[in-house]
């Protein structure tokens, strides 16, 4: 991973991506840059915008960017698994997005995504397929398994969705470059859920004081732990392979 120093108005490419990440750890992936919620930084021409978790959060930060002038989206970050075939740290450059709530379907842009899954073709990616974005974090084996039933979707996030109805409106290249955090068998406790705020900020004594309450939980976190190491990884890979134009200047 490269340790580099934001630099705003200096620098800027022809193709300016923004890129949008929804938690601290995937903004921290994608740069080494100190960067607080609902603000961005440029990186050598691109712009990354730490936005917070959800539909809301994620429209706003898209409309920030697009104010901001980019030529085009990214929604970067993590995923959980929905076909029982993806494990941790798989990268997910997903064809479609789907809208949960109201079903729309968004198609990302084609040509970066061909030049995407070129460029990372022998890393573990999945690049045919959709993506399908909730208002709820998918948390048991129960629900994903439902949710690829019914949508066919291999993975799902919370974001993916908002920032493809932002770019479509605004008629801006929109892809999604996500790496596995948890697989469908997984269970994601829900004392780390009930104490991560709109931000992705882990309030510890929120931590504990759930975890008193459901002591049984604490056998998830060590499988999980490990996952999000192998996911933190393979999105510095990405990177380090594409640039943190994540190659657009090759598709446009």
């Amino acid at each position: 991973m490269r340790f580099i120093e934001d630099s705003p108005g200096t620098g800027l490419s022809a193709a300016k991506p923004g890129i949008i990440a929804a938690l601290p750890l995937e903004a921290a992936c994608f740069a080494k840059v100190d960067i607080g919620p609902r603000s961005h930084r440029v990186i050598e021409g691109s712009l990354l915008y730490y936005g917070g978790v959800g539909a809301e959060n994620a429209a706003r930060a898209a409309r920030a960017l697009m104010d901001l002038k980019v030529d085009a989206l990214v929604s970067w970050g993590t995923a959980g698994a929905l076909d029982p075939r993806l494990g941790p740290g798989d990268i997910v450059l997903p064809t479609e997005v789907i809208d949960h709530a109201d079903g729309k379907r968004y198609s990302v842009n084609p040509y970066w995504h061909g030049v995407l899954g070129n460029k990372l073709h022998h890393k573990r990616i999945y690049s045919q397929g959709a993506i399908v974005s909730t208002r709820s974090v998918q948390s048991a084996p129960r629900q994903k398994a439902g949710l690829h039933r019914t949508t066919g979707a291999m993975a799902a996030d919370m974001e993916s969705a908002a920032i493809a109805a932002v770019a479509g409106t605004e008629e801006k290249p929109f892809i999604v470059i996500r790496s596995i955090s948890d697989t469908a068998a997984m269970h994601i406790p829900q004392s780390a859920i009930h104490a991560t705020d709109r931000y992705g900020k882990v309030s510890i004594p929120g931590l504990f004081a759930h975890l008193m309450k459901t002591p049984a939980e604490l056998r998830h976190y060590p499988k999980l732990i490990r996952s999000l190491a192998k996911t933190k990884k393979s999105l510095r890979e990405i990177t380090e392979l594409c640039g943190f134009d994540l190659c657009l200047g090759e598709a446009l």
